[in-house]
């Protein structure tokens, strides 16, 4: 954690790490643009990922009001009260819990892949609140006929968490099969489409984050609970269509075509079951555009803020 992560780069100028109290649980966050006049901006991380996840496009989200981005519980720098805290479901109510905290009206939740999934169950808790939604890669419901159209290293990676010891027990070898170098190398080359765009400084967050399995004990079973949630809710549909035809406010789906976890077919789906939202394919990008290309992740957000209209839920 940093006091100003411009220690790091002076792209992160700026953005400052925060230990909140909530509900007597520290909560680690990063925040930036306290001053600035405009609606706050919640940022929610994927599936072993973390608030950090989020630097490289902070500094300019910032410039539009202030922003949040919190360590889920069971990741980053954030304990849970329990490994099942870290499900979903839980942590759609941390959301909402760390709204009514902060007093957060107005906001624009900005979701990446399981955090996507998370920031739409929270749309159920406080509809009130959040004026604009933004899906990154989200992990929603699964395409006609599901598994055949997952990119085959998917399907290895998260079958197994239909049973949560298998999952465990699948993850624990994964992880003592090579260096930890090496595995790191070979899950960028499998979340980006151009590892070569992503920064030094965020690679070596994200080893740094994956080293943090090996020495804190809550982050393993914290990772099986959230996999195992994610799987039966993509899996199952029932849920998370609920959600998604539950959505009031203006949503925008950012979706990267050479995206190998979220597959097109998730994408149409969505298109098809909501015209209403609006959704911007960026050629050429993996499953985390905020962090391999952060600038047209900005302006395409920038771009959609600019041209959406009043909510039509509130």
């Amino acid at each position: 954690m940093h006091d100003d992560w411009a220690t790091i780069t002076p792209r992160w100028a700026g953005i400052r790490s925060e230990v909140i109290d909530l509900l007597g649980h520290d909560v680690h966050v990063l925040r930036a643009g306290d001053d600035v006049d405009g609606p706050p901006q919640l940022l929610v991380h994927g599936l072993g990922g973390a608030a950090t996840n989020w630097l490289e496009v902070i500094p300019a989200l910032a410039r539009r009001g202030p922003v949040i981005a919190p360590d889920l519980p069971g990741f980053g720098a954030t304990e849970p009260p329990r490994p099942r805290a870290a499900r979903i479901e839980v942590n759609a109510r941390f959301l909402w819990a760390l709204a009514r905290h902060l007093d957060l009206q107005d906001l624009i939740v900005h979701g990446n892949s399981m955090g996507a999934t998370v920031a739409v169950l929270t749309t159920q808790l406080m509809p009130e609140r959040i004026e604009r939604l933004v899906l990154v890669a989200p992990a929603l419901p699964l395409g006609t006929p599901g598994v055949a159209n997952i990119d085959s290293m998917t399907v290895r990676r998260f079958v197994p968490f239909v049973v949560p010891s298998l999952g465990s027990l699948v993850l624990r070898r994964r992880y003592r099969a090579q260096p930890l170098e090496d595995f790191w190398a070979e899950h960028l080359a499998y979340v980006h489409a151009d590892v070569s765009r992503v920064s030094p400084e965020m690679v070596r967050l994200g080893l740094d984050n994956l080293r943090e399995y090996e020495t804190t004990p809550w982050r393993l079973p914290s990772f099986v609970a959230a996999a195992t949630s994610l799987v039966t809710a993509v899996a199952g549909r029932r849920i998370l269509q609920h959600a998604i035809d539950g959505v009031r406010s203006h949503t925008l789906v950012v979706w990267g075509d050479a995206d190998r976890l979220v597959g097109r077919t998730v994408v149409d789906r969505v298109r098809a079951r909501r015209q209403d939202w609006d959704v911007e394919v960026l050629a050429g990008v993996g499953h985390a555009p905020m962090m391999e290309v952060p600038d047209r992740y900005v302006q395409t957000v920038d771009e959609w803020l600019g041209r959406a209209g009043p909510t039509t839920g509130a």
